[in-house]
């Protein structure tokens, strides 16, 4: 008997369902008091208008970071940035609903992420088809050798993130006449993996 190691590769487009959005709120003033001040009075309105207008509960953000320091370069002017994240269902209705009321905010910023509710799963898929081209490619290999393979030897790949139990915001409140923006395709985010297996053949 004797070895082959063949590498297998697999690449993978899957729909996201699950956006997440990270808001950025920020404010300058010439003193910590007053731009603490200011950071609790631009936090407490964005919350206001999640709540009202969207439904959105303060405990669906979660606080990524918050801090007070002096601007760089400019003397006696203090800046504040506070980041808050919400992870909601991949609905585009929803995302332009959110990011248009950001426009009645002053000093605030938005990213999107996009993500999977069920990465492990599709990870394994990725995976599963990463083993199949290594078995693939190994077959041929020893079939033209005039052997066939046996069994497996040692597995070296990488090793998947375990998956993430998520909290989503509940349904964010739409309007009924939906922008062109909501009509667009959500977008695909593409998983690669890459196996290496040590193939006996005989």
């Amino acid at each position: 008997m004797s070895k082959l190691s063949v590498r297998g590769f697999a690449e993978m487009d899957f729909t996201v369902d699950v956006f997440k959005v990270t808001v950025t709120i920020r404010a300058a003033a010439p003193s910590t008091g007053e731009v603490i001040t200011s950071r609790k009075k631009k936090t407490e309105q964005f919350l206001t208008v999640m709540k009202e207008k969207l439904g959105i509960e303060p405990n669906c953000f979660r606080l990524e970071s918050d801090s007070v320091m002096e601007e760089y370069g400019s003397k006696n002017t203090y800046g504040y940035t506070k980041k808050l994240s919400l992870e909601i269902n991949a609905d585009l209705s929803a995302l332009s609903r959110f990011t248009s009321l950001l426009s009645e905010l002053s000093d605030v910023e938005y990213a999107v992420d996009f993500d999977f509710s069920d990465e492990a799963e599709k990870e394994k898929q990725v995976i599963d088809a990463a083993i199949s081209n290594s078995r693939e490619k190994a077959e041929i290999i020893a079939s033209s050798l005039g052997k066939t393979i046996q069994g497996v030897e040692q597995i070296s790949f990488e090793q998947p993130s375990a998956g993430n139990h998520r909290y989503l915001a509940k349904s964010v409140c739409v309007d009924d006449s939906p922008d062109l923006e909501t009509m667009l395709k959500n977008p695909v985010k593409t998983l690669t993996k890459s196996i290496c297996i040590d193939w006996i053949i005989d």
